[in-house]
């Protein structure tokens, strides 16, 4: 598995119009089964994320102030505009994800 700088992730938050992460953590059932919820509503989005293991982004945990795994951060122009940690369902997944795909904020 490819892992991608910090500096990069920045780099991407900073220049894409929109960017989405999903950090997890190693030996998290939660973290596996919220993946696949996610996958699921990406999917039906058409949309794609990066995924990272916060066990190696300490500086992302501290700037972004993550509070816990699983964690879903959508940014737009550079900005964070949303936080989801408890993964609920496909169709909550689906309607953030078709929410921050439409709004133009």
């Amino acid at each position: 598995m490819e892992i991608i700088s910090t500096e990069d992730i920045l780099k991407n938050i900073r220049d894409k119009e929109r960017y989405i992460i999903f950090g997890y953590a190693t030996m998290c059932k939660t973290c596996d089964i919220a993946e696949t919820m996610l996958s699921v509503a990406a999917s039906t989005r058409q949309m794609s994320y990066e995924r990272i293991n916060l066990n190696f982004y300490k500086t992302l945990i501290e700037d972004y102030e993550i509070r816990s795994a699983p964690a879903l951060l959508l940014f737009k122009k550079g900005e964070l505009v949303k936080e989801v940690y408890a993964f609920q369902s496909v169709t909550y997944l689906n309607e953030v994800l078709a929410d921050f795909q439409i709004d133009e904020h």
